[in-house]
């Protein structure tokens, strides 16, 4: 059985919206056996999702130790791949602002061959040109991290998706070692948790990327969220159970593009914070 979860947690409505609609797409595209469960502060705000998830609590101690002292970028995500991990089977942590968009029967089959899977890779470290990314390339460079060095050829994922199968806790256990050194060697980045889990997975092999089953809508969140809230206040006027909005999610899939690059006035808005 494949264990499916998420975070979702903080004050902020749109997390538990974001979760809600991850949770029926899984329901819409994820084969049985399955089990869908949510990590969160406010299980009261997933309700409606008990009879198909397990909706656990985390609680505010636990999320911190988690995160550590001093968060920068999303350690909270290996330590809760690593709890959530089965010994029975393969688990498939995925942000709440992702959805599944197609059957899963294949990626179920090859994570349970062995396969690993990331969102998607991103960048090589070594040859990649955008300004930040040299920089992250030159702090990294010819410094050890612990038993770690990287390599040029080593990636940057997005790891909207981690898939490990379940004999993979060592690989998790591994890339917080290095998330840890890397913060003990000063070093402040906020995808550091991608970095970590990308090398760690792509050395240990099988590792391929996961967008052909799965949407990240980061880069457009603001209209996929609209879209979702859209949605889920239908289902609520509707009387709809989740399974009955996984059909309509099947039936009419969310349709805006996953990433919209900002044009140069709306650069400029954000940095002038208008």
């Amino acid at each position: 059985m494949i264990r499916y979860a998420t975070l979702a947690y903080g004050d902020g409505d749109a997390v538990y919206a974001q979760a809600s609609m991850l949770v029926i797409s899984l329901l819409a595209h994820a084969p049985e056996p399955r089990e869908i469960v949510v990590l969160t502060d406010h299980p009261e705000r997933l309700e409606w999702l008990r009879d198909v998830a397990r909706i656990e609590r985390l609680s505010a101690s636990q999320l911190q130790s988690w995160t550590g002292p001093a968060p920068f970028s999303m350690r909270q995500k290996i330590e809760a791949a690593a709890f959530m991990l089965a010994a029975d089977g393969p688990l498939v942590l995925i942000d709440a602002d992702v959805v599944a968009t197609q059957p899963l029967h294949d990626f179920g089959a090859r994570l349970d061959a062995g396969a690993r899977y990331l969102h998607k890779r991103e960048f090589e470290l070594g040859s990649n040109t955008r300004r930040g990314n040299v920089r992250l390339w030159r702090e990294l460079r010819a410094r050890s991290f612990g038993n770690w060095q990287f390599r040029p050829a080593d990636a940057m994922w997005n790891s909207g998706v981690i898939a490990v199968g379940r004999g993979d806790g060592a690989l998790l256990r591994e890339a917080l070692t290095l998330y840890d050194a890397m913060d003990a060697a000063g070093v402040r980045h906020f995808a550091t948790e991608q970095l970590v889990v990308g090398v760690v997975l792509a050395r240990a092999g099988h590792l391929h990327e996961a967008k052909d089953w799965f949407t990240h809508y980061w880069g457009n969140k603001r209209l996929f969220t609209e879209e979702i809230g859209r949605r889920l206040r239908r289902a609520r006027e509707a009387g709809l159970t989740p399974a009955a909005a996984a059909a309509e999610l099947r039936a009419k899939p969310i349709q805006p593009r996953a990433e919209v690059r900002p044009g140069k006035v709306e650069k400029l808005r954000r940095w002038l914070g208008v």
